[in-house]
């Protein structure tokens, strides 16, 4: 069976966010803050004008064959005009989760047209520069960062990429200087994964949004408003729900990282909403340890008012 496949997999759950379509239902609007998910791995937060992003990824590369193998030497190739119309305002801040195509593919486009500020590790940046990012538009972080970027912070935390089943992941590894441009996907490496806490006010969204993987320690006790997590691949991972969810006793879920990933944007075909199973998950996980939160099931390119 291939990622896609899983991925795709169906279950029932009564949710917050399954009420009538372009309706937020969960929209009580009091944070001030509005959430949208891009697809896959890509989330923007906006609130008093001011917009960021988190890996965001609309071009949706057909990178799996008609057999349903994973194609690793796939050219990279961005739809500029998916990302020109849906990103057309400019975020001042684009962080990125770790280096593979479905995260990090776009950031140079995105830079280029807002001349937005990329937080990122060195890896990252090395990656970004050999885009044309210029170096003064990424901010390498490493995990234990707290920055005021006057309106709202971000905290920066280490995390760890998913796994699959033999407990390795597609393109691994670090680099120490700028490659030569990249050409394929697996030249997008990971170099290292992060999470971010943004908070606005005394609101905050926690992203564990690119990987199904963490820190526990890292993120024990945030008690952040909304929590972010991403719900593919983890079979391998310890308790992967469960532990999440204690760590950090968030009042609302949302899945990520949960739809097919190659359906394009523009296709009727594409399911507006990832696998069930996800929200699905997050939903028995929380009833099951006693977590009165809520579970919100996004569509993709909805806005939903926190």
């Amino acid at each position: 069976m291939s990622r896609r496949q899983v991925l795709m997999g169906s279950a029932a759950v009564a949710v917050a966010g399954a009420g009538l379509p372009g309706v937020p239902a969960f929209a009580s609007g009091r944070s001030g803050v509005s959430l949208r998910w891009l697809g896959v791995a890509g989330w923007e937060l906006l609130f008093a004008g001011r917009r960021v992003l988190i890996d965001p990824y609309l071009s949706r590369l057909p990178v799996f064959d008609e057999a349903g193998k994973f194609i690793a030497d796939y050219p990279l190739a961005v739809r500029k005009e998916l990302v020109y119309r849906h990103l057309g305002a400019r975020p001042e801040l684009v962080l990125a989760t770790h280096g593979h195509y479905d995260h990090l593919l776009e950031i140079p486009y995105v830079v280029e047209k807002h001349g937005s500020r990329v937080i990122g590790t060195e890896t990252h940046r090395h990656l970004l520069t050999a885009q044309g990012v210029p170096p003064d538009n990424v901010v390498v972080a490493s995990g234990g960062e707290h920055l005021d970027f006057h309106g709202f912070t971000v905290q920066v935390f280490r995390s760890l990429h998913s796994q699959f089943g033999s407990y390795g992941y597609f393109a691994p590894g670090s680099l120490t200087a700028p490659p030569s441009p990249p050409a394929t996907i697996s030249d997008l490496v990971e170099g290292g994964s992060l999470a971010y806490l943004v908070t606005v006010g005394t609101f905050s969204v926690l992203f564990m949004s690119g990987t199904a993987n963490y820190v526990e320690r890292e993120i024990a006790g945030l008690r952040p408003d909304v929590l972010v997590l991403g719900m593919s691949g983890h079979a391998n991972v310890y308790d992967y729900t469960a532990r999440a969810l204690r760590a950090t006793r968030p009042k609302l879920l949302v899945p990520s990282h949960h739809d097919d990933m190659v359906t394009q944007l523009d296709d009727p075909a594409l399911p507006t909403r990832g696998n069930p199973a996800a929200a699905a998950e997050l939903a028995e996980t929380a009833r099951r340890i006693g977590l009165a939160a809520r579970v919100l099931d996004p569509e993709i390119l909805h806005w939903y008012e926190l």
